[in-house]
């Protein structure tokens, strides 16, 4: 293997892949995102990664373009049935992606959970920032509670999403639960953000070079997603909600179970920092060990355990932020196959 891939990183089949990676290009590929520089030319080389595809429809699943007053959407479809409707967020740093880039994912969590996948192409930052890429993921979940042109029940929804996406679907089923979005069965968080970049928390100062997503990384990220708190609020609060609720100040890394970190910063970009998580929908979280968001994750799934709602919490060991989307890796089918269950569960 080579130096360059983090020794955490203790996956076998992921392991190879990035040593690859580092063998073509001298380093792991964080992207962007850790170099110096203009941001623009970052965003730019961030958004023409040539891996993002859409493969073709096999005897499993079936793909159709969508449109909701503007919206791209892409419904996957499994050929043998379905039972419900999970619509998805990709992933992307809020910055960067499209409906190619969690192509293969959304065709993997499609066939192995018999559930349609709804992807979105939400607006991207920074020219469209905080809370822009939320209000699309709303637009496309109302789309497919009006039945989606007679492809969706609406009585069978969910949310789901990847990294950044995770981090829409986690902020969305909040305005579900609170009477301000259709209702859901479940909420499917792959490696979310699900909290305001912190730093002293471990899983931030243990991860910061040679992966595919370190701390630095991820405060970059969200420096150009949410780029003024306070008037990301108040645009929130034209949604309906209080503007006293949408920032949360409660002390970063409050110690009790129940008690949302925090401190300031808007509750819809950094669902962690929720109040109360009562009556949340049943949530499906994956983290990765190796990845700076795996502390967040795991507090949420604590959080809403500790609410009342349904968690089936999966933590993948020695892979990192990204192992979902990686090729010709295992982990990625062994994690679906696990959350699948919990996933039908849901629209049984």
């Amino acid at each position: 293997m080579t130096d360059a891939v983090h020794p955490a990183i203790t996956d076998p089949a992921v392991r190879a892949h990035l040593a690859r990676l580092a063998a073509q290009v001298g380093t792991i590929p964080s992207g962007a995102t850790d170099a110096e520089g203009d941001d623009s030319a970052r965003v730019a080389e961030l958004r023409a990664n040539p891996s993002w595809v859409r493969l073709p429809d096999d005897e499993i699943v079936e793909s159709i373009d969508m449109d909701a007053d503007g919206l791209a959407l892409r419904l996957y479809r499994p050929r043998a049935g379905h039972r419900g409707t999970l619509v998805f967020a990709h992933g992307g740093g809020w910055v960067a992606g499209t409906l190619d880039n969690n192509d293969a994912l959304c065709r993997a969590l499609a066939a192995v959970t018999g559930t349609q996948v709804l992807s979105a192409d939400y607006r991207l930052a920074p020219e469209y920032p905080f809370p822009a890429g939320l209000d699309d993921l709303d637009r496309a979940l109302r789309f497919a509670a009006s039945g989606a042109d007679g492809l969706v029940d609406p009585a069978l929804l969910g949310v789901a999403g990847h990294s950044a996406g995770g981090n829409l679907a986690a902020a969305l089923a909040l305005r579900s639960r609170e009477g301000r979005a259709p209702g859901i069965r479940c909420q499917v968080l792959l490696c979310p953000v699900l909290d305001a970049p912190d730093p002293d928390r471990p899983s931030y100062r243990a991860h910061t070079e040679n992966l595919p997503l370190t701390a630095r990384g991820m405060q970059w990220y969200w420096r150009l997603y949410v780029q003024d708190a306070g008037d990301s609020a108040a645009r929130s609060a034209d949604a309906g909600v209080d503007a006293v609720r949408a920032v949360s100040s409660v002390p970063v890394g409050a110690a009790s179970v129940g008690a949302a970190p925090v401190g300031p910063a808007p509750v819809e970009a950094a669902p962690l920092r929720a109040p109360d998580l009562a009556g949340s929908a049943p949530a499906v979280i994956v983290a990765a060990s190796v990845d700076p968001l795996s502390d967040e994750a795991e507090e949420y799934a604590d959080r809403l355990t500790a609410s009342g709602a349904p968690v089936e919490f999966v933590r993948r060991e020695g892979v990192p932020h990204l192992f979902l989307v990686f090729p010709s890796t295992p982990a990625r089918d062994e994690v679906l196959a696990q959350i699948a269950p919990a996933v039908r569960r849901a629209f049984a």
